[in-house]
């Protein structure tokens, strides 16, 4: 019950066992191709998806090392552990990153963004990166507002949608979404280890002109239209192996998210959140993000930082159940609960917090005793 990795769907566990597949050939053309445009569904998208075989993180540095190049400005929506990585990002690759912050708990709204953008002397053709739901906050960013702020000012905008693809609507069409990053095994329910990136022709274009400026092979984009042009006919339209398996596996979650339907899923996951706040209200815990930016993933209460150790530890050693704990200025503050894809359901959550109730109830009892 973590903010991902979340527990996989069993037929995707299944279709580990089958034969592997070489990764290229007519038959890998067929499934690849056929992941593509079932992943073009969940993105909400009619442009190209590639599947990078890389860890998130680095999905993310592919965008800043195709679309900052050294010494250009890039916005960052920044508010939380992970809007801070590309901050990082953005300075190793020698952008200079400019955040638009709010509180950490909060979102980052549309008219900071405007304010920012207007304040600055061109913003046009420069980058702006969003985590749609930051997980180490429990905050969802209002990513289609945001980007029509964007595109107001030519603005090329990223959308990190990791944490929430497959269990939070995303519409990169209709927002304008010029990179957008989804993810296997967290709401999806897929395996770890291959990650679809939703691009429109002018990312493909920004990447072009920054040809001579991109100091990778693996993580260029030039170098995957390049696979897509001349290998994509014989069923390799990308630059190096794939781990097929894993890719056979992400077919199969995308064909059960969309056998649910999207906005099915979509309010199973609001209804499950919704009772998770619930129940942690009812228990004396108050929630940590801002209510108007609540997401339907992953559930943050604050803890007494007395007992959020023992919580969690308890939590394993006696149910074997595993939540997250807060990360960087939050570390003893505060719990994840994480509800999504296959633990987005009533009896998981119900048995989490009832395990934590039995656990709270014993250490307020442990503290009264010792008082």
């Amino acid at each position: 019950m973590i903010p991902g990795p979340s527990e996989p769907e069993p037929e995707v566990l299944s279709t580990l066992s089958l034969p592997i597949l070489p990764h290229y050939g007519d038959k890998w053309k067929v499934l690849y191709d056929d992941t593509t445009s079932k992943l073009q569904k969940v993105f909400r998208t009619k442009n190209d998806v590639i599947i990078v075989p890389i860890p998130g993180q680095l999905t993310v540095e592919m965008a800043v090392a195709n679309l900052v190049t050294p010494g250009q400005e890039a916005f960052v929506c920044a508010n939380g552990l992970f809007t801070d990585m590309i901050i990082t990002m953005i300075k190793f690759w020698g952008g200079k990153p400019i955040p638009i912050r709010s509180d950490v708990g909060s979102a980052v709204t549309p008219e900071q963004v405007a304010e920012v953008l207007e304040s600055n002397k061109d913003p046009a053709g420069k980058a702006l990166f969003v985590v749609h739901n930051e997980t180490s906050t429990g905050v969802v960013n209002p990513a289609g507002e945001i980007f029509r702020v964007c595109k107001k000012h030519g603005v090329l905008t990223v959308l990190d949608a990791i944490s929430g693809f497959g269990g939070l609507d995303v519409r990169a069409d209709e927002w304008k979404t010029d990179y957008a990053i989804g993810y296997a095994s967290k709401a999806l329910g897929g395996v770890f280890g291959a990650n679809p990136v939703a691009i429109s022709p002018e990312a493909w274009e920004a990447a072009k002109k920054n040809g001579d400026k991109i100091h990778t092979r693996y993580l260029n984009l030039n170098v995957w239209a390049k696979a897509i042009v001349e290998m994509g006919s014989w069923g390799h339209p990308h630059p190096s192996s794939m781990p097929t398996s894993i890719i056979v596996g992400l077919r199969k979650a995308v064909e059960i998210v969309l056998n649910e339907g999207l906005d099915n899923r979509y309010r199973r996951h609001q209804e499950v959140a919704k009772l998770t706040r619930d129940k942690l209200a009812e228990m004396g815990l108050e929630l940590f993000p801002d209510k108007r930016y609540y997401s339907p993933t992953v559930t943050v209460p604050k803890v007494d930082p007395r007992w959020e150790k023992q919580l969690r530890k308890q939590l394993v050693s006696r149910y074997d159940i595993m939540i997250g704990g807060g990360l960087g200025e939050l570390t003893g503050k505060i719990v994840r609960i994480g509800h999504m894809g296959t633990t987005a359901t009533i009896p998981k959550v119900t048995t989490t917090l009832t395990a934590m109730g039995a656990i709270l109830k014993e250490l307020r009892k442990e503290e009264l005793i010792q008082r």
